[in-house]
């Protein structure tokens, strides 16, 4: 008889459709029900309700459709998911620590009373407009839909919108040149083994902070000159390197014999290579204050230590070594990281322009064989008129 679907909007703010079917049964009696829809577009509430009127022109009227219960609002649902997701999966502490910085000071207080049901396409364009980094709202992006996501797979009536990522602006990471390399590396050796040893292990095997402060005498093979990198420190908890893959980088040589100097003693296998002067282990923030000393002793403007693994990185592709070379040595688990630095490399941009110069080579070939050819005919030619010259004044 009648199908209407209309959305209703909800005290909280969130909206859902509701159908109102109004039919003849066969035994002749007008029935009429008026149910939440589910769906977040009419199209499929409507569906939905043809669906629902097909079933009881069929069965007759039954029992009706228990509505499953309302999603929590992502304030409700983010201490379960901490638990169930976060907690469950075992994720690094670095990755829980993300988490809750994300969580704490920027979704919840944004959407944290929102119900899930509630969070499409008009949210995640709020999230976009918040004074943040493009990087950071694309993260942000991917936290809230793993959160929806998550929420569908245990049941809630949730449904995933197609979001657009921020675009993030291209840019070049800083680096050191060859001669401040050598004035940072001068001026570390200055203040102590260790501190050079730390600088060394960033811009001449592209360890990571972390990688360096966990880094222990067994990892060495001062014999054959090899780091093994199979640990990273994170807030004093020791897991797995970024990406989870041990690697094996060979040691330059200034790195090797800086290296033999600093573990002379014969060491414990256990033991930290990096130790201040007592003999605790480096720290994250030690490894930073050692490194701003060096580089305000050296003249330069002050950096993280990651400029170090970036300058690792920048050197290798100014030599020419293969993309899939400094992959493997930097430990980057996707390609896109390395090509960052491929503009750098000579070898791809020389190697294209050479190509032009291969076709400029052979034009320039055949020009030089036309010229040869046509410079025999005129001088023949200038030959004959000079010797028709010669005939006549003779005569």
């Amino acid at each position: 008889m009648a199908i209407k679907v209309r959305e209703r909007r909800l005290p909280g703010g969130g909206t859902h459709f509701q159908a109102d079917i109004r039919i003849r049964l066969p035994d002749g009696t007008i029935h009429r029900e008026r149910v939440k829809a589910p769906g977040r577009t009419h199209a499929a509430a409507l569906r939905w309700a043809r669906q629902r009127e097909a079933y009881l022109l069929r069965h007759g009227v039954s029992p009706r459709p228990r509505a499953r219960a309302r999603p929590p609002t992502l304030g409700e649902f983010a201490p379960r998911f901490v638990e169930q997701y976060v907690v469950a999966n075992r994720l690094k502490p670095s990755t829980r620590r993300r988490w809750d910085d994300a969580l704490r000071l920027h979704l919840l207080p944004l959407l944290g009373d929102r119900p899930l049901d509630g969070i499409g396409a008009a949210e995640f364009q709020r999230l976009k407009l918040q004074p943040l980094a493009a990087n950071t709202i694309n993260c942000l992006i991917g936290n809230l839909t793993t959160m929806l996501r998550a929420a569908r797979d245990w049941g809630f009536e949730v449904e995933l919108p197609s979001v657009k990522r921020v675009k993030v602006p291209a840019r070049l990471p800083e680096f050191y040149d060859e001669d401040a390399y050598r004035r940072l590396l001068a001026a570390a050796a200055a203040l102590g083994p260790a501190a050079r040893v730390m600088v060394l292990l960033g811009g001449d095997a592209g360890l990571r902070t972390g990688e360096m402060i966990a880094l222990e005498r067994r990892d060495l093979d001062l014999g054959r000159g090899l780091i093994t990198v199979s640990r990273n420190e994170h807030l004093g908890h020791v897991g797995d390197p970024k990406g989870g893959a041990v690697r094996q980088v060979p040691m330059t040589q200034r790195l090797q014999r800086a290296l033999a100097e600093l573990v002379s003693t014969p060491p414990q296998p256990r033991e930290r290579v990096l130790r201040r002067e007592g003999g605790e282990p480096f720290t994250a923030s030690a490894a930073r204050h050692w490194l701003y000393r060096a580089q305000r002793d050296a003249g330069l403007p002050r950096k993280g230590p990651h400029v170090l693994r970036h300058t690792f990185c920048s050197h290798l592709a100014m030599r020419g070594a293969p993309p899939r070379a400094i992959q493997a040595l930097a430990g980057h688990a996707k390609s896109s990281t390395t090509d960052i630095y491929m503009h750098l490399s000579p070898r791809s941009l020389h190697g294209a322009i050479e190509l032009l110069d291969a076709d400029a080579r052979d034009e320039l070939e055949l020009v030089d064989d036309d010229l040869d050819v046509h410079g025999d005919i005129t001088d023949e030619s200038v030959g004959i008129a000079r010797d028709a010259d010669d005939d006549q004044r003779d005569e």
